[in-house]
């Protein structure tokens, strides 16, 4: 089935014991393109998410966002009370050594840096890429099924209009068919007229004929553009990448409506041919968004 390039996932995993958001948004783009936006502690994992991406998304301006929870209330300061205790002993010793009044308080003490440490390391920290591919594979896993499900509404909608099409169509060969005994009778009726006015030119009269079997003839016309909504259909039900193909396929059918459109010089005929062009180019406008 194809997918759409529209779509919204989210993720959420837990880092070191901080929560992590992790969202995609998606819209249409000629081709994959890709902005990240993530903590600065993680930016040397950038290129492992685009290669994830690329794995996942194949089509569009897709945006993958990385929240991750503010840590700093968390990280308590820790006090080494024994540095403190002798700075505050030297302090005393050192205002009895000179003769100085006053006592030691936490003011004084505070300007000492290390009294004050942030917690221990516990050693290397773990990589944490194997959790944060977690939550980018989630996220991404929901940004697709999004993508999924609105494909499978452009389908619908291209089944319809596809549908529409060949109605048209057929009314179209009815109405060619009836009209070649006219347009024959006509001809005929010119013939007569140049006869009776004795200047008849044989060239001219094969051109004529000729000009408009070719005229009449729109058979050829009428079986590829058949054969192109049948392709257009499996393209449809078997890929899930299909979006440049169908574009292709889109341009193909509209020149054969409009080869069948100059062709027939009849009024029925050319509504018919102008509703089969409006149905073409609102499916030109919905297949932009198919990846």
């Amino acid at each position: 089935m194809i997918r759409s390039m529209t779509g919204y996932g989210k993720g959420e995993i837990v880092v070191d014991g901080a929560s992590c958001t992790i969202e995609a948004k998606c819209v249409n783009g000629r081709y994959l393109e890709l902005s990240t936006r993530m903590p600065k502690e993680w930016s040397d994992k950038e290129g492992l998410v685009r290669e994830t991406v690329r794995e996942m998304v194949t089509r569009g301006s897709l945006n993958i966002f990385v929240r991750l929870e503010d840590k700093s209330q968390q990280q308590l300061v820790q006090i080494d009370t024994e540095i403190a205790r002798s700075f505050v002993q030297a302090m005393r010793q050192l205002k009895a050594d000179l003769g100085l009044s006053g006592e030691v308080s936490v003011d004084h003490l505070v300007k000492f840096p290390a009294i004050f440490q942030a917690p221990p390391d516990t050693g290397e920290k773990a990589d944490v890429w194997p959790v944060l591919k977690e939550g980018l594979v989630q996220t991404l896993v929901a940004l697709n099924a999004m993508r999924d499900k609105e494909g499978a509404e452009l389908s619908r909608d291209f089944n319809e209009r596809l549908q529409s099409i060949e109605t048209g169509l057929i009314d179209v060969e009815q109405r060619s068919a009836l009209r070649i005994p006219l347009e024959r009778e006509r001809l005929r009726e010119r013939v007569r007229l140049v006869v009776e006015e004795g200047s008849i030119d044989d060239a001219r009269m094969n051109l004529e004929i000729t000009l408009l079997a070719e005229k009449l003839d729109i058979v050829e016309e009428c079986v590829r553009l058949k054969s192109h909504i049948k392709h257009y259909r499996q393209y449809m039900a078997d890929e899930a990448q299909a979006g440049r193909k169908l574009n292709f396929l889109l341009q193909e059918m509209n020149r054969e409506v409009n080869t069948i459109g100059s062709k027939t010089n009849d009024a029925e005929i050319a509504l018919v041919v102008i509703s089969m062009k409006e149905e073409l180019e609102r499916m030109r406008e919905q297949v932009q968004n198919v990846e």
